[in-house]
């Protein structure tokens, strides 16, 4: 009887120890300050893309739109008043982009940036999307801080 009953003890312990283990639910925070693609729009050929900068000077944005369309240097930004920002643009390679601000761009500004005259490489089906990683270099930064992929629906 003692045999049975420390049998069954230890095979109710190994069993214990083979059940999966429970999943824990794991707190997930938003940092509502980060730098992030807050809104997009498409229109024929016009994409509007709409970030919040976060809480550091922000000196240029790198734009990389997908290959399905080619973007014209008719890039317009601005404030979240509607104030036009000074930028140039310039294209380090292809599909590369980089808005570069005159002034840097203060921490906590929503831009908007509406790239005009878009062309289309391939016929493009209605209600499709493209694509742009955007990424922005701030100033106290010593790497560009990743914006997301910004997903524009045509009509």
């Amino acid at each position: 009887m003692k045999r049975l009953i420390l049998l069954s003890s230890v095979s109710l312990a190994i069993a214990a120890t083979c059940l999966p283990a429970q999943a824990q639910r794991q707190e997930i925070s938003y940092n509502s300050t980060a730098p992030r693609i807050s809104s997009t729009s498409g229109y024929d050929n016009t994409h509007t893309i709409s970030v919040y900068t976060g809480m550091q000077p922000l000196s240029y944005l790198i734009v990389r739109p997908s290959d399905a369309i080619k973007v014209s240097d008719n890039i317009d930004v601005t404030d979240q008043s509607g104030r036009r920002v000074d930028t140039s643009i310039t294209r380090e390679d292809d599909r590369k982009i980089r808005i570069n601000f005159s002034q840097p761009i203060p921490p906590g500004t929503n831009l908007n940036i509406a790239f005009r005259n878009i062309d289309f490489a391939n016929a493009f089906p209605n209600r499709s999307f493209v694509y742009y990683d955007i990424s922005g270099g701030h100033i106290g930064l010593s790497r560009e801080v990743p914006y997301g992929l910004a997903q524009v629906q045509v009509y």
